[in-house]
């Protein structure tokens, strides 16, 4: 491959993945769930309650995305979406307890992501891909 191959190589690696979580998803009967809904669940496991201009700068989505995959996380019980008391204009957003309930088997699946992604990297090469890839995504949000 040359260097002009990279975005149909990103784009590879993120189809292999999405399939690859979907499989695991479907295995452990999460059914309804969609590898875009990991990033927004993933988020909430670390802070389980943040307005959703939060979330979406969390998980660098637009706010219309976050909205439509927080509405379906709503739909099945997942989260909950509330008016913030002191501002009604903005919303915040919380897992459930069956929410909550996900995290086991999303680390799980998340876990086994990784040692494949990793297989046969050292820590430094780890380290050196994650620092080029967040080049490539800030030279993207630079426009």
């Amino acid at each position: 491959m040359s260097s002009r191959d990279v975005i149909a190589l990103i784009g590879n690696i993120q189809e292999r993945a999405h399939r690859f979580i979907q499989r695991e998803l479907d295995a452990r009967g999460l059914h309804g769930l969609t590898p875009s809904h990991g990033a927004t669940l993933s988020a909430l496991f670390r802070d389980d309650e943040m307005r959703m201009s939060e979330l979406s700068e969390r998980i660098r989505r637009d706010r219309s995305t976050v909205t439509t995959l927080v509405r379906k996380l709503e739909a099945l019980g997942y989260v909950t979406r509330e008016q913030d008391s002191s501002d009604g204009r903005v919303f915040r957003v919380r897992l459930t307890e069956s929410g909550r309930a996900l995290e086991p088997a999303f680390r799980e699946i998340s876990d086994e992501m990784l040692q494949r992604t990793y297989r046969g990297y050292g820590e430094s090469e780890k380290a050196e891909l994650i620092a080029h890839l967040e080049r490539v995504v800030g030279n993207w949000e630079k426009g």
